[in-house]
């Protein structure tokens, strides 16, 4: 029906103006929160993304230094996450990271050129390991997230660090 056709078109197109909060997708040039940092002695950068702000989630990939060009895994490595500096003790273990498409059953060798990622999350501490080489360590940034307003509750201030 004719009624029924229209209802369809307005529904995707609200459904496709919603703002996505997808982790993964590769940044574009120019895109707001990503940094690349060269990895000392070595031709390669890491290059942090933002991915789900709602889940704190982060992504980081290998990029070419000259080029800016995403690579999979350019060398031996090992890259582990754990609590930041500015988490509470305890509040997560310290934990081996792999590239995301291996948690959807993907094959490393099978994962496309350049597409591979790696998760983590707001403020986790960093360690990325090469053997002969000194380790290296980042800080995944933190996103600010507005308190939602709650009309019917009072709140007591404290001291966030002491």
């Amino acid at each position: 029906t004719r009624g029924g056709r229209e209802q369809v078109i307005r529904n995707a197109e609200k459904t496709l103006s919603i703002e996505q909060d997808i982790t993964g997708l590769k940044p574009r040039p120019g895109d707001f929160g990503v940094f690349i940092r060269s990895i000392p002695n070595s031709k390669y950068s890491i290059r942090l993304f933002p991915g789900s702000k709602a889940a704190s989630e982060y992504c980081m990939d290998f990029v070419l230094s000259a080029t800016g060009e995403p690579v999979n895994s350019p060398f031996k490595f090992n890259l582990f996450a754990g609590p930041g500096p500015s988490t509470p003790v305890g509040f997560a273990p310290t934990v081996g990271i792999r590239p995301l498409e291996c948690s959807f059953g993907i094959a490393q060798k099978d994962i496309r050129p350049g597409a591979e990622k790696f998760l983590l999350r707001d403020g986790q501490l960093c360690t990325l390991q090469r053997p002969g080489h000194r380790d290296v360590r980042f800080t995944v940034p933190i996103r600010s997230r507005p308190e939602p307003p709650q009309p019917h509750v009072d709140t007591l201030e404290l001291p966030e660090y002491i």
